[in-house]
């Protein structure tokens, strides 16, 4: 079991490698099995002939959201909404952290705007799911107020996403900062930290 668990992963990283260098272009199974250094037979055998499996388990090894499962649902258990604004902070301001410097994320999320691919919905609707429980433990805090709170998280989410992606193909300045600096992505964590505890507070005032 651990060698084919061991092989499994040598695959998965060669995708990794590839997409790095070549895009989603170079996303053949000859050139995986090359990389990897393994027969295509085990691929098959490991992924099926459907590269979408292979490619679905790489992305999920490597999206943001899948790796903080755990942690929004051991908060979630808790049940006292309060511990939701700390939790949100924390879990945007390491997505922008990650988004940042992890350019291969960035071109996965690129491929995930760019094209009709139920893949690449699959592994969003995924994301959505994951990022449910703690929304609506967040909605209690806000229940009764007219701060709404889902669509402020979603333009958090989306600055985050285009801030990144802007960067690719221009530059690093916008709205007149260098968000790649060390004193920009200072003001971007603070920014973060603030929205939401404006909107906390905006809720508890009312």
């Amino acid at each position: 079991m651990k060698d084919k668990d061991e092989t499994k992963q040598k695959i998965i990283n060669a995708v990794g490698e590839i997409f790095k260098t070549q895009g989603r272009k170079g996303l053949k199974i000859a050139h995986i099995a090359k990389k990897a250094g393994v027969d295509r037979s085990l691929i098959y055998q490991y992924f099926t002939k459907n590269i979408d499996r292979l490619l679905e388990d790489y992305i999920i090894q490597r999206d943001y959201w899948m790796k903080f499962a755990e942690k929004i649902k051991e908060e979630v258990s808790k049940s006292n909404h309060e511990t939701s604004k700390g939790l949100i902070i924390d879990i945007l301001q390491k997505q922008w952290q990650y988004f940042a410097t992890d350019t291969e994320m960035q071109h996965l999320i690129l491929w995930e705007l760019s094209g009709d691919s139920a893949m690449m919905r699959s592994i969003h609707n995924a994301r959505e799911l994951q990022g449910q429980p703690i929304l609506e433990l967040a909605e209690e805090h806000f229940k009764g107020t007219d701060v709404k709170f889902k669509p402020i998280s979603a333009l958090l989410l989306g600055g985050i996403y285009y801030a990144n992606l802007h960067t690719i193909y221009n530059g690093n300045i916008m709205c007149g900062m260098d968000v790649k600096s060390t004193e920009g992505q200072k003001e971007i964590m603070d920014a973060i930290r603030q929205l939401v505890e404006w909107a906390y507070r905006a809720a508890r005032n009312e």
